[in-house]
Formats: structure tokens, C-alpha cells, sequence
């Protein structure tokens, strides 16, 4: 079945075909709305719209080597699965916190302003002042740009954000978090996260009074 209908494509689909598989397969989302550094506006993605087209044709394929695809209409997302769950990512205490925060930041965002598009723009300083409010203990590293920037680099490179301006390196990035980031994390782990920050915090707290009544005494 598979093999009749991957034959019926022209030689130019066959070529996005294989695009569109190595994408998946390499950054594990497909945003709808794209954008263009050059232009500074938001495209829609031809990736996305190939996928549309061929979405039974190419999950059938990724379904035979472990994998399927879901797509989210609303928010524009094509998400990659393994049937397996073999491919999911571990990343660093810093990039778990970085994506807790990020993810935060955009709910809110989304449930707060009147903008059309799916992404929502965002810079370093803003980033920054959030994870300071929000008091995310990034413990062992003075919370800067530069800091955040090898987590930003993943995020990136996972479709989770898009880099419009700046240097990683000099921790001055203005970017847009996409909407992949509402299926980068599941909503149990998002509550963990939440949960533990906030022991963190309170132990903190404690401890910090301690020593005020201490010196106190």
C-alpha cells in the first residue's frame, strides 16, 4: 500500500518526501508558521504544508521503523512520537528549568494578548527578569545571556524556538517561542517542575530565617 501510493508522487514530491522525514527525525516538530529573518514576517512553511497534503502517506511510513505523527491544526504543530518511546531527549537540570519557564511564558502570553500568530517574541532580559521572578533556583551559575545560551542552542535546534536576532554567544537573543514547547514537556512534568521549585524555594526561605534569627540571638 505504502510502496503504490510513495510511487504515484512526482520526482519534486518524492525529494520533499525525503526532507520532510529527515526533518521529523532530526528536529521532532514541524511549525506551520515560519519566520523569515530576511522579509520579518511570518510564512507558512512548506514543510507543514507537504505534510498536510502527504500526513497519512508519510505515518504510514514513520509507523513501519517506530514512529507516528500528530498534528495540532490549532496551534500549527506537527509533533513526532516513538511507538517505542525511544526517542525522547534527556537534557541538563539548566535546559529542563529553561523549557519550564519558556513554557510558562507563553500561556501566558496566549491568554493574555490579542495576537494573531502562534509564537510569541521574547528576549534575553525579558527571559531573565521571568526566571528571577518566578525564583528559579539556577544554582552553580550566575544567571545571565551567556549562560543560558548552550540550553537556547537545544531549544533552537528542536524547532522549540526561533532565533530572529543576536548572538548566543553574547547573550543578547531576541527569539519567538514556537508552539511546539505545549508538547516539548507534558502537563505532569510541568507540575512536577512546579512542585519542586517551590520546595526549593521554601527550604531556601527557611534556611535564610534561620539565620536572620540566628545573628538575631
Amino acid at each position: 500500500m505504502f510502496e503504490e501510493e510513495y510511487l504515484k508522487l512526482t520526482k519534486q514530491e518524492q525529494e520533499s518526501f525525503a526532507v520532510t522525514i529527515n526533518h521529523l527525525l532530526t528536529h521532532s516538530f514541524i511549525v506551520r508558521d515560519s519566520f523569515d529573518n530576511k522579509e520579518k514576517i511570518f510564512k507558512i512553511n512548506p514543510l507543514y504544508r507537504f505534510c498536510e497534503r502527504r500526513f497519512d502517506l508519510i505515518n504510514e511510513y514513520l509507523y513501519i521503523i517506530g514512529y507516528q505523527i500528530d498534528k495540532d491544526i490549532i496551534l500549527g504543530v506537527i509533533s513526532l512520537s516513538n511507538v517505542y518511546s525511544e526517542n525522547r531527549i534527556k537534557i541538563d537540570r539548566e535546559a529542563s528549568l529553561l523549557l519550564y519557564v519558556l513554557r510558562l511564558i507563553y500561556e501566558s502570553e496566549k491568554n493574555e494578548s490579542a495576537q494573531t500568530t502562534s509564537a510569541v517574541y521574547i528576549t534575553t532580559p525579558t527571559l531573565i527578569k521571568t526566571m528571577l521572578e518566578f525564583s528559579v533556583p539556577y544554582q552553580g551559575k550566575r544567571l545571565s545571556g551567556r549562560s543560558l545560551a548552550k540550553s537556547l542552542r537545544l531549544l533552537a535546534n528542536r524547532n522549540i524556538i526561533s532565533k530572529i536576532s543576536g548572538s548566543y554567544d553574547e547573550g543578547n537573543v531576541t527569539f519567538y517561542i514556537l508552539p511546539s514547547i505545549m508538547y516539548a514537556i507534558d502537563n505532569n512534568k510541568i507540575q512536577a517542575m512546579a512542585e519542586a521549585i517551590e520546595k526549593i524555594n521554601l527550604e531556601t526561605r527557611k534556611v535564610d530565617l534561620s539565620k536572620f534569627e540566628g545573628g538575631e540571638n
